[in-house]
């Protein structure tokens, strides 16, 4: 007997829900930096730059708005050989995943990071065939906390925002699926705290990626 569903669809933030990413991107922000003669900067200070794309992590590194393109470029070329290497599956996150594509869960990832790195970690870690489709801000013209940007993805999904929810680690996260009038899940996981999560006012908290199933599942 199929399980009834409370959502039909749930949407995947990536970095620091699905995946950590924090050592590749710590390491692709120092080699920028030291092209450009600057010191290196600590890996948990980086770590609390991520969340707002790219753009946003190179502005707050470099400590200035106009970041100049030869940053992004030595970013992106460091960044792009050891993206893979340097990441890995986070706890629970593959079982998890797999219950809910076994009750017809349709899932999707929405994240700030740009498509093409996201679509290649997701490919290396062999995620990418849970997901109907996987929406950096490149594709969908806005980034998280835009409404946009997860309608965007939502629309993939062939689900009203009504049957769906987002899952995420950060507040923005949260702001994103209030924005787009889905419910919303986080997990202490990513760079937040548990304070900050709950501060942020979510419609469930998992202590541990797992309790997912049970949250989508209806009881």
């Amino acid at each position: 007997m199929t399980q009834a569903l409370r959502y039909r669809a749930v949407l995947f933030d990536l970095d620091g829900t699905l995946v950590d990413s924090y050592a590749a991107l710590a390491e692709a922000v120092n080699f920028a930096r030291r092209e450009h003669g600057l010191h290196e900067l600590s890996a948990a200070r980086i770590r609390d730059f991520v969340g707002d794309g790219l753009e946003k992590l190179l502005q707050r590194a470099f400590e200035r708005d106009d970041v100049p393109r030869s940053v992004q470029t030595a970013f992106e070329v460091r960044y792009d050989e050891i993206c893979c290497g340097m990441s890995k599956v986070l706890a629970d996150v593959e079982s998890t995943l797999e219950a809910l594509a076994k009750r017809g869960v349709i899932m999707a990832v929405c994240t700030n990071k740009p498509t093409a790195f996201s679509r290649k970690i997701l490919e290396f870690l062999r995620l990418a065939p849970y997901f109907r489709s996987i929406v950096g801000p490149d594709l969908a013209g806005a980034r998280k906390p835009d409404a946009q940007h997860v309608i965007h993805t939502l629309e993939t999904t062939d689900c009203a925002a009504a049957d769906a929810l987002f899952v995420g680690d950060m507040p923005i996260d949260v702001r994103a699926a209030r924005n787009s009038g889905m419910d919303v899940a986080v997990v202490p996981t990513g760079s937040s705290s548990e304070e900050q999560l709950r501060a942020s006012h979510p419609d469930h908290y998992l202590d541990r990626f797992s309790d997912l199933v049970k949250v989508v599942v209806a009881s």
